[in-house]
């Protein structure tokens, strides 16, 4: 028997940027089982301040078998003309055992100066 979920990242919200002072620029990427469900390019970031949030609300279905595992995978960074990016990832697996994972995730990701949540949740369909 298989079941039908829905996996929605719903928010990336911002506690540091990443910049010392004004905005950050901010892009990413974010993936179930391999497919891209949003994205914003390095070519085309995004600035948003401390404490600012944006909205991505995309969802994507999915149909897993009981030996199956859900992957929900991603990454933000923040532009950095004058050094490295900065770049923080998370990937997260489930399984029937664990129901899927139904609910809502908030996962926080760090890197240098950059502080950021992505929140997804996950429920049937």
């Amino acid at each position: 028997m298989s079941d039908k979920l829905k996996v929605t990242f719903t928010t990336i919200s911002v506690r540091n940027n990443g910049e010392w002072t004004g905005k950050g620029e901010l892009y990413w990427e974010l993936i179930v089982d391999d497919h891209q469900v949003s994205s914003r390019p390095v070519s085309n970031p995004l600035k948003l301040a401390d404490g600012e949030t944006v909205a991505i609300n995309q969802s994507y279905p999915v149909t897993k078998e009981g030996g199956q595992t859900l992957t929900i995978e991603g990454s933000v960074s923040e532009r950095d003309n004058l050094d490295k990016d900065d770049f923080a990832t998370f990937k997260d697996a489930y399984s029937l055992a664990g129901n899927w994972g139904l609910g809502t995730h908030n996962r926080t990701l760090r890197d240098g100066n950059l502080d950021v949540t992505v929140n997804y949740k996950i429920e049937r369909q």
